[in-house]
């Protein structure tokens, strides 16, 4: 036995189809990645919306299909490095959270997931401070509870992604409204994606 065979580890997919059947060559149905043990699906990652327009209702209803297959669906949000340098970041995202969670009813709501993953820090080496993460989490705290009440907003989980790594792991995570993170390319280091899972470890 191994230390992994002590760790509770759960899979996810990518992404999802809004069609839970039917001809859509590519595609991957919510049903088919419960099949597969699937316990989360990414849905709005920034490079699906860049590479493949998807809207935020379209994100939306991704996460909708994710909930009725029984996912937990991770629902990506975040702003382009020409949002965050014209001040306009907090409004950008939150615009984004309104449109999704619009697809939304409220019992459904509480079991999504929010990752902010500001787009010009991913996969760039650059990292927002704690205190722009905080920032963002906090604001969409905050819009949680105008929609859906305090107890529901502070259920959900929200993570920060973009160049999260060992080195600041700690940090991020000791913001108030920042629950986990969403790690990326330094998942695909064992050691590297080890010491962030353990940071409290190296504390």
């Amino acid at each position: 036995m191994t230390d992994a065979d002590n760790m509770s580890i759960r899979y996810g997919g990518q992404d999802v189809s809004v069609h839970p059947d039917g001809a859509y060559t590519g595609e991957i149905s919510a049903r088919m990645l419960a099949k597969l043990g699937c316990s989360y699906v990414v849905v709005g990652h920034s490079e699906r919306r860049q590479y493949h327009g998807e809207t935020d209702q379209e994100v939306g209803e991704k996460a909708l299909a994710a909930l009725g297959g029984g996912m937990v669906p991770i629902i990506c949000v975040g702003e382009p490095l020409a949002i965050r340098k014209a001040g306009e970041h907090v409004a950008y995202t939150l615009a984004q959270i309104d449109a999704v969670f619009a697809e939304l009813p409220p019992d459904l709501a509480a079991r999504a997931v929010i990752a902010y993953e500001p787009i010009w820090a991913i996969g760039t080496g650059e990292v927002a401070t704690p205190g722009d993460a905080q920032e963002v989490c906090g604001a969409i705290r905050e819009r949680l509870a105008s929609l859906y009440g305090l107890e529901a907003a502070e259920a959900i989980r929200i993570l920060y992604g973009g160049s999260v790594k060992s080195s600041n792991v700690a940090a991020i995570m000791s913001e108030a409204d920042v629950d986990g993170g969403l790690v990326g390319g330094a998942s695909l280091d064992p050691e590297e994606f080890a010491r962030i899972c353990r940071f409290l470890d190296y504390l």
